[in-house]
């Protein structure tokens, strides 16, 4: 504001005298002013880059369009707040293709243009091939939807905030424990081995015996719903789908098509309207394992939802796991000592954030902490959440 009374002053002064004194004093009056409105315009800090890269093409896209869609929303409530000391956040958006190669332009494109950190991918086995790019190139990277214990314990440039793959495992083998379930069969999807054939591993190994494989590959194999008519020679007690929503639904529906009634269970990778839309009375009755619960109560997320329905927007986990991954780098650049990905990542460890789903602790290592709920869905589409999964 100095510089815009200046800029004023220096005008009145101006225009004050001879058209002579004008003309003589003119290329001055020009200089002036041009610097004038530098200097005013210099008072605005520059805006903070938030890098977000996921695969927006082919059938799982609009799980990307979600996700993005949430992280638009905290944005702008971060902006029109007043931003982060003044500055505000620009997301830079990059459709990574769902490819070695889309991924490694995609991001080195975003790094080159000094993002602060990189909110990636849509899966576990993206953010394995991104993990050595960004952090890599001293960015940090955040994963919204990475739960591959192959990232744990490490001391890196990378924080997530979903669940992991190691706590995941213990708290459904500790499930079936108290049901005393003895033959619990996994549907493996290898088209993202990172996260499924991970868990399935966790799983073998935290109760030997419980847990045995039955693996399908919807990326190479399009008539794996078929294999569905094998599972009730296998005798299970309980199926668990370690696939994603439209894969669960066509398995769900083949297997119940052979005959088989035992109780089916999934992950928060199947927790999206596709699962009812595409596997209807199938997947009725089915229990998911998940830290995103329906109706919650919690008063942030409370304000989320009632943001999306003013915008005419469904609430989903998708556009919630983006809206929290902004939020909580907004919570982190506020405590930071400097705005860099170092900064940050030091800010974020070690540290408990409000978060929009629930509280949200990360440890030293940017692993996070959270409650795991079981939520079923009824047979006419609706998820409740059911209980707490100790």
């Amino acid at each position: 504001m100095t510089a815009l009374i200046r800029a004023k002053r220096f005008f009145l002064r101006s225009i004050r005298g001879s058209m002579t004194a004008r003309r003589l004093r003119g290329g001055f009056f020009l200089v002036g002013l041009i610097v004038s409105i530098t200097l005013i315009l210099g008072c605005e800090k520059s805006p903070i880059l938030i890098g977000f890269s996921m695969n927006f093409s082919g059938p799982g896209g609009s799980m990307a369009v979600y996700v993005r869609d949430g992280a638009l929303l905290a944005v702008d409530e971060i902006n029109r707040s007043g931003g982060i000391h003044g500055h505000h956040l620009k997301l830079l958006v990059r459709n990574d293709m769902g490819t070695a190669k889309g991924i490694e332009k995609a991001d080195l494109d975003l790094i080159e243009k000094g993002v602060v950190a990189i909110i990636g991918h849509r899966n576990a086995r993206d953010t394995l091939l991104a993990y050595p790019i960004v952090t890599g190139k001293g960015v940090l990277l955040v994963g919204p939807a990475c739960a591959s214990s192959r990232l744990t314990g490490k001391d890196d440039l990378f924080v997530r905030t979903t669940f992991y793959d190691d706590i995941l495992g213990k708290k459904i083998v500790g499930y079936f424990k108290r049901l005393n379930t003895q033959r619990v069969l996994c549907v493996v999807d290898r088209s993202n081995d990172m996260f499924s054939l991970d868990l399935y591993e966790k799983l073998k190994t935290y109760s030997p015996g419980v847990f045995s494989p039955f693996f399908i590959n919807s990326d190479t194999d399009q008539s794996y719903p078929l294999k569905g008519e094998e599972i009730p020679q296998l005798n299970p007690e309980a199926i668990l789908f370690i696939t994603n929503p439209s894969v669960t639904a066509f398995m769900a529906q083949s297997i119940r098509r052979a005959g088989c009634r035992v109780a089916f269970y999934g992950t928060t990778w199947a927790q999206t309207e596709d699962l009812y839309l595409f596997g209807g009375g199938a997947v009725g009755g089915m229990k998911l394992f998940t830290f995103v619960r329906p109706n919650n109560p919690y008063p942030p997320f409370q304000r989320f939802v009632k943001k999306l329905k003013e915008m005419g927007m469904a609430p989903n986990v998708r556009n919630a796991l983006g809206y929290e991954a902004v939020k909580v780098i907004g919570e982190g650049l506020i405590k930071a000592k400097s705005l860099t990905s170092l900064a940050l990542k030091e800010a974020m460890t070690n540290a408990r954030f409000e978060g929009v789903i629930d509280s949200l602790s990360l440890d030293e290592y940017g692993d996070p902490h959270r409650i795991l709920w079981l939520v079923g869905l009824t047979a006419d589409g609706r998820m409740e959440t059911l209980e707490e999964v100790k």
